[in-house]
């Protein structure tokens, strides 16, 4: 029995150095690959890279989780802008009704006054045409998504124009009531 136990660890080594240039990859190797990989360490180096990768890329997935919310936050804000503005408009197409239906009375009664009444006349409905364009344009920046620098420009540019329209409703206001005396 000696000489087949002889024979077969000469086989097994003749087999085994034939392996040396065995992959250690698991997919490729095979039994002497796996036996390498193991005895080397490969595996476990395998192992490790991919967790290191998996931890990038949950830290990745974290940050993008964090600037999504960011995001989500500063476009809330800005619609809460836009809503603010378009009650500010509101407010103000009825502060404008209410004074074209005092210049209508005050031209019917004040024959006195007419060129101030005709200055009137043609104000307001201008005016009610810039605050309905107003009103258009928050509605066109509503939709324009999270925010550029475009788009915050566009809502200073429209806060501006409502200002302006205020203090000129509140001159032509101002303009009824000295009819009115």
């Amino acid at each position: 029995m000696k000489p087949s136990i002889g024979w077969s660890m000469a086989l097994i080594a003749l087999w085994l150095s034939g392996c040396a240039s065995v992959s250690t990859d698991p997919r490729e190797g095979g039994l002497a690959g796996g036996i390498k990989g193991l005895s080397t360490g490969a595996y476990d180096a395998r192992i490790q890279e991919r967790e290191d990768r998996l931890a990038v890329l949950r830290q990745v997935q974290g940050e993008l989780e964090t600037e999504r919310n960011d995001l989500e936050y500063t476009k809330a804000q800005r619609k809460q802008k836009v809503a603010a503005e378009r009650a500010r408009v509101r407010r103000m197409n009825r502060d404008i009704a209410a004074l074209n239906q005092r210049v209508d009375s005050l031209s019917a009664s004040a024959n006195r006054n007419d060129q101030r009444v005709r200055t009137l006349r043609t104000r307001v409905p201008q005016i009610q045409s810039q605050s309905a364009r107003l009103q258009s344009d928050l509605d066109a920046l509503e939709g324009s998504g999270l925010g550029d620098s475009e788009a915050d420009l566009r809502r200073a540019q429209l806060e501006q124009q409502r200002a302006s329209l205020q203090a000129e409703y509140d001159l032509l206001n101002q303009m009824s009531l000295d009819l009115a005396r």
